[in-house]
């Protein structure tokens, strides 16, 4: 495990990734910019982190 895996706020971080990808599954199709846009930056939190 690296050391930045460790990090509570990594953990946060992984949890809100999957909970976004959640919503963004129950999104309406006409949604699908506002989908994207929360995935890319669901995803660049624990990038950062890391």
């Amino acid at each position: 495990m690296m050391s930045y895996e460790k990090l509570d706020v990594y953990q946060c971080a992984i949890k809100f990734l999957s909970l976004a990808i959640e919503i963004t599954i129950e999104m309406p199709r006409g949604q699908a910019p506002l989908a994207d846009q929360l995935k890319r930056a669901a995803m660049s939190i624990p990038l950062s982190i890391a």
